[in-house]
């Protein structure tokens, strides 16, 4: 994006500068901020890592605490096609008031210019910032002065104001692209006389050695206005409009005079000498190239006054060395060196190094550390008139004989060490030591020293022009009180003593137990072994002090028997007595009352009972046992078996515990009676019952019974001739298997009676007739059951 030059007005890529108000609905206007520009400097090697800086400058007279704002946001684009890339606000950091030359002239007309900083360092996202075009960043306010006498302050809208930078792409071909930005210098607070010839340095530097142009432009407008002064629209425009000058003026006559304002192209030096009073605006914009091709742009906003300054003309000051007056001055870096000029209340000084005002420098001397060209301005400390400048005087520090001191010795530095310092200065150079200004015996490149101080040394060698003089603050260290402390003097198994050291601030301990580190580092610990102890107390500055030891005893441990419990059933109402050894010890757990367990108040479970005793030295030992209660057994099985006269059965029975003792009542036709599961061959139906013991003691009972069941009597043959006798197929004891099922086949196998159940015997009929004398087969079904059987033979019916 290429920034417009004179009077062409400067258009954007798509974009709109925002800011966020942070003053609430009624924002107050920026007519205070005179000027300003933004800043952007790579730190370190890290990618994408800056100081962001926007920079304000205010007319104090003019500042109240509402207006000043107390963070900016900044609103970055790409150019091309642009976009909004990314927000960052700034926070006010500092506010530096602005050094006038001439302050009696600056007070009388109430001028008072401050820095406003807002800056933070900030970590871009360098994959953002690939594109090879650029970007931009903007800020904008509104309103500027009302009263600026080159713009048309009178629009209903008001005068708004944009701060601007571009910066390139921060990776190109793949590869970290590392740029800072052109940082303009801070001006001075300066005013312009009229009809007389005046310099403003508005030139910047640039961290990189890229080549640097400047030219004046059209201070940028911005679509903020007086309702609306910060705006919150952050969608991308596309152009920016300029600030309406005012009838009469332009980017060629912005200050009018003769000449009127110029500017180097090369070092951004403004000249001017003005012929109308009035109080201007106007832009710097500095571009940065590198290898010819054009890779950044920023711009400054800045006014000057011009006003009609008394006629009287002072002499110039007189810049003297020891009384006399001097232009150009060679001096031994290691001597002081003060500059002075007549000492006169009725005159001001403000002194300037490289045509910068020393900030503070306001006296009648000035002590010069640095090379540069010194410039005093004087002017009348009471009444305002023409300031003069002295003559220049251009100092340059003699080079010395090189000496470095440097502590050779390992820190930190306790009381009671030797420290040596050792100066690094060239061979048989002679030195000359002292501490806090006073001489120390000593001649030699080295000296071994044991006291606080400021330590000196002044050497010089035949190479050089004058005296090498280097210092060093040598500072030695209390050592830490190192008091150990215990709580006791033997311990208990099992048990520990807090052992203590000397508190302060910032202490750090390391522990030692027989000679071994212990892992704790807190300044209380508590000793679990017997042993000796002794703690090394570090201080802040990382002096240490060794404690005194300690030893700490054992005390033996008490031996404790506590006899085992059998399991016990919960509805015993007998209590267990609880034995355990030495006696006088405490019991404890559920259940346990006094030296008693009981189990009904204990309930079902397994519960863990402890004794304990306490030594006639205080040591606790205990030991623990379980009591086990139980629930009375449940016993499950079948509770009624049928069988066959004459036949075997085994009564099953399973329980949910053990159990220590079966009976089976009455033990009448049983293999067992004191088993879980005995075969019984009762003869007749018979009801049995178990009782049986669990291992805690319960009882629990059982009953089954088993059903004892005739076999059939099955007749081979009957004679149905209506004789009364023997007419029906009668089998005895079938009603003992109501379930029973009875076929009878003829010869071929053709089913001709069936019968569920019989309580209708056979009469000898198939289809109501009677079938003829023979042989037939039957089949008789018993049912289900532990009885059950199926019975085949041959029957013989006889007319």
């Amino acid at each position: 994006m290429q920034v417009g030059r004179k009077d062409r007005p400067r258009w954007l890529p798509t974009g709109v500068v925002l800011a966020v108000c942070l003053l609430g609905p009624l924002c107050v206007q920026a007519t205070h901020i005179i000027g300003g520009d933004v800043s952007m400097r790579a730190i370190g090697t890290t990618p994408g890592l800056f100081k962001l800086q926007l920079n304000q400058y205010w007319d104090e007279t003019k500042t109240s605490s509402g207006n000043r704002d107390q963070s900016v946001t900044l609103l970055v684009y790409r150019k091309r096609n642009p976009i909004l890339i990314e927000r960052i606000t700034l926070p006010l950091q500092e506010t530096v008031p602005l050094t006038f030359n001439n302050a009696a002239c600056a007070a009388l007309r109430q001028l008072s210019f401050t820095q406003a900083k807002y800056y933070l360092t900030y970590q871009f996202d360098v994959t953002k910032y690939t594109d090879p075009d650029g970007y931009y960043m903007v800020w904008e306010r509104c309103c500027r002065n009302d009263n600026l006498t080159n713009v048309n302050s009178g629009i209903v809208a008001g005068v708004a104001m944009v701060f601007y930078l571009e910066f390139p792409s921060m990776t190109r071909n793949g590869a970290r692209f590392t740029n800072s930005a052109p940082d303009f210098r801070v001006p001075n607070g300066d005013y312009i006389c009229i009809n007389k010839p005046f310099t403003f340095d508005a030139g910047a530097t640039d961290a990189d050695g890229d080549q640097l142009k400047y030219a004046l432009v059209t201070p940028l407008n911005g679509y903020t206005t007086r309702l609306l002064p910060v705006s919150t629209d952050e969608s991308p425009r596309a152009s920016y409009p300029t600030i309406p000058w005012g009838a009469g003026y332009g980017l060629t006559n912005i200050i009018p005079g003769n000449p009127p304002l110029r500017i180097n192209s090369a070092t951004g030096q403004l000249t001017v000498q003005a012929d109308r009073e009035g109080l201007y605006l106007f832009t710097v914009q500095c571009e940065e190239y590198r290898n010819g091709v054009l890779i950044g742009v920023v711009r400054r906003d800045f006014q000057l006054p011009v006003v009609d300054c008394s006629k009287n003309t002072l002499p110039p000051a007189i810049v003297r060395v020891n009384g006399a007056p001097v232009t150009d001055l060679n001096w031994c870096a290691t001597k002081p060196l003060v500059l002075s000029v007549e000492k006169n209340a009725v005159w001001a000084y403000q002194w300037q190094k490289d045509g910068a005002n020393l900030r503070g420098a306001t006296m009648d001397t000035l002590k010069v550390t640095e090379s540069g060209v010194y410039t005093v301005v004087k002017s009348q400390a009471k009444v305002c008139a023409n300031d003069t400048m002295s003559q220049a005087v251009k100092v340059t520090l003699a080079k010395t004989s090189p000496v470095k001191l440097t502590i050779i010795s390992p820190a930190p530095y306790c009381t009671g060490d030797t420290l040596t310092i050792q100066a690094d200065g060239q061979p048989g150079s002679q030195y000359q030591w002292r501490r806090d200004g006073r001489l120390v015996t000593g001649d030699r490149p080295t000296i071994r020293v044991y006291e606080s101080g400021v330590y000196q040394v002044v050497s010089k060698s035949e190479t050089a022009d004058c005296a090498g003089l280097d210092s060093i603050q040598v500072t030695i260290h209390a050592r830490p009180t190192a008091q150990l402390s215990a709580s006791a003097g033997k311990l208990c198994p099992d048990s520990s003593v807090q052992l203590t050291a000397t508190s302060s601030d910032g202490y750090r301990y390391a522990w030692q137990q027989n000679g071994a580190t212990v892992a704790d580092t807190s300044r209380l610990i508590q000793a679990r072994q017997a042993g000796t102890y002794q703690v090394t107390v570090t201080s802040p500055m990382g002096c240490t002090t060794l404690s005194n030891t300690i030893t700490l005893g054992q005390f033996d441990r008490p031996t404790v028997e506590f006899d085992s419990l059998s399991p016990v059933c919960v509805t015993n109402a007998t209590v267990v007595p609880l034995q355990g050894q030495p006696t006088g010890g405490v019991y404890g757990g559920v259940g346990v009352q006094g030296a008693r367990f009981d189990p009904a108040v204990a309930e079902v479970g397994r519960h863990q009972l402890t004794y304990s005793i306490t030594s006639a030295d205080g040591c606790r030992a205990s030991a623990s046992r379980w009591a086990v209660v139980t629930a009375a057994p449940k016993i499950t099985g079948e509770s009624r078996y049928g069988i066959a006269k004459g036949a075997t059965v085994q009564l099953l029975t399973q329980s949910d515990q053990p159990i220590r003792q079966y009976r089976w009542e009455p033990p009448v036709a049983l293999s067992r009676p004191d088993i879980a599961s005995p075969e019984a061959s009762p003869v007749e139906t018979t009801p049995y019952q178990l009782t049986v013991v669990g291992e805690g003691g319960c009882l629990a009972t059982f009953a089954t019974l088993v059903e004892v069941i005739e076999p059939l009597y099955i007749p081979s043959a009957f004679s149905p001739n209506g004789d009364g006798v023997n007419d029906s197929w009668l089998i005895p004891n079938i009603s003992s298997f109501p379930q029973a099922e009875v076929s009878i086949y003829n010869r071929w196998g053709e089913l001709i009676f069936y019968s569920k159940g019989y309580a209708q015997p056979w009469d000898g009929t198939y289809r109501q007739e009677n079938v003829k004398t023979g042989t037939y087969t039957y089949q008789i079904r018993t049912g289900t059951g532990p009885v059950s059987n199926t019975y085949r033979g041959q029957l013989t019916v006889i007319h």
